[in-house]
């Protein structure tokens, strides 16, 4: 394929091409809920309906129906490791990473 093959593609797109591949490989019930956070989909009950890393890099979830974040679920540093290793079993291509990486790092700034 040449580089005038590939088609562009609008972040909605990636978001959905990238859920559509990750949804069909198997991970702990926390790593989904943490992807599918990411990813503005419902895979998990509870539902993980926003996450935040503080300023020492603990990745913290809140719960649908929760008024703060009650749950600790790794560091921030590790969550990108595991996407990593996850965006190679589910074949991801540089884009679907890209995407997941913003995610984490716009996640990272609103601190």
């Amino acid at each position: 394929m040449t580089f005038h093959e590939h088609p562009i593609r609008e972040p909605n797109q990636i978001r959905q091409d990238c859920a559509n591949k990750l949804r069909l490989i198997q991970v702990g019930s926390h790593l989904r809920a943490i992807l599918g956070c990411i990813l503005g989909e419902s895979w998990t009950v509870p539902k993980l309906v926003q996450l935040r890393i503080t300023p020492r890099g603990n990745l913290l979830g809140r719960c649908k129906g929760d008024t703060g974040f009650k749950m600790f679920l790794g560091s921030a540093d590790d969550l990108i490791k595991i996407i990593q290793g996850v965006a190679q079993v589910a074949e991801l291509d540089g884009d679907e990473v890209g995407y997941l990486v913003s995610k984490v790092a716009e996640i990272k700034r609103r601190g």
